[in-house]
């Protein structure tokens, strides 16, 4: 049986309440994932993390209705670097796919990062997916002393670092010269060990962005929208493929979403508030079979690739639930001989 649907689960966000903030807990998660079958473990790649209401202003996407920021909370809480952590759950998994959800290209050089990834890969067995953003994080940049450049030029930036990433995967002695990057016989040896190579995701949700993954990437993953919006975006992204001489069901859709499984109503409810800042169309919740059927409108608007978010996923039993409850329903259903 293949498994048409991937279902991946998130392990750190930025956002306080979605980020284990230990090793052992990362480990222990992983784990249990890799027994109830899920397909893939992601990390973000950033150093801060905020409260449930200054994340969605600070990524702009908090809704007009959203509650204030409370006040009171630490200004972060422990957050695990992104590589150094999947380099070590490289080892302590042995199926599970190791993805980032998404990378901030100016943190790294592209040419580093090519070098990072292919030895990643090489590590774990060829099981990287590798999650490209352009960043958002503002005040991470500047308490990293890190330059914040415009939008426009950190898109720009994260096309030209897809191109030397993707040359340094494929080519001998590669070359390139753009207006923010060079190389010159770049190596990367050893290659990573997917062919042609690790699949790369682009995340984010504007035309620019989109037009870059339909362009350069694999596929292209969302955060926070809903099955209705996934589909109306449908037809941007397949004219963008097919500019780009691609045919659309190359660029695989995937999307972010908050998980909430709970058979009591009330938990359900009470867990989704705390993440009141998050936009409703972006969760997944209520009892298993409510998931379910969530998850079922989503691959009806094309999406087959999902990155799970689960509150307090080390302590809730959330995770056992979904991994006994809703995705043998959704194999079941979705699988494909």
């Amino acid at each position: 049986m293949v498994r048409d649907l991937h279902v991946g689960l998130i392990l750190a966000l930025t956002i306080r309440g979605l980020a284990l903030t230990s090793y052992e807990e990362m480990r222990r998660v992983a784990a249990l994932a890799e027994e109830l079958g899920f397909d893939s473990i992601w990390l973000c790649d950033h150093f801060l993390t905020l409260a449930p209401d200054a994340y969605v202003e600070d990524a702009g996407i908090v809704r007009a209705d959203a509650a204030a920021p409370r006040e009171g909370n630490p200004a972060s809480m422990p957050l695990l670097e992104c590589w150094t952590a999947l380099s070590a759950l490289a080892r302590d998994t042995r199926r599970l796919r190791l993805g980032t959800s998404v990378l901030c290209h100016s943190y790294r050089a592209p040419s580093v990062l090519a070098k990072m990834a292919a030895t990643l890969d090489v590590i774990s067995g060829g099981r990287l997916d590798l999650g490209l953003g352009a960043g958002w994080f503002e005040q991470e940049y500047r308490a990293y002393g890190i330059p914040f450049p415009r939008i426009g030029e950190r898109i720009d930036q994260l096309a030209e670092g897809v191109e030397i990433i993707r040359r340094m995967w494929t080519e001998p002695r590669p070359r390139y010269q753009g207006r923010h990057y060079a190389i010159d016989g770049a190596i990367c040896v050893p290659p990573p060990m997917q062919r042609p190579h690790p699949p790369i995701w682009i995340g984010g949700e504007g035309d620019r962005v989109h037009r870059l993954a339909a362009r350069a990437a694999d596929g292209v993953n969302v955060r926070w929208w809903g099955p209705a919006r996934i589909a109306a975006r449908a037809a941007y992204l397949d004219a963008a493929c097919r500019e780009a001489g691609r045919e659309p069901s190359a660029l695989r859709r995937s999307v972010t979403a908050l998980l909430v499984a709970d058979p009591d109503a009330a938990r359900a409810t009470a867990t989704r508030e705390r993440f009141a800042g998050i936009p409703p169309e972006g969760q997944v919740a209520g009892t298993p079979e409510q998931c379910v059927a969530r998850i079922r409108d989503y691959v009806e608007a094309g999406v087959r690739h999902f990155l799970f978010t689960i509150p307090d996923v080390a302590s809730s039993g959330t995770l056992e639930l979904v991994g006994r409850r809703v995705l043998p329903a959704l194999r079941a259903e979705f699988a494909t001989t």
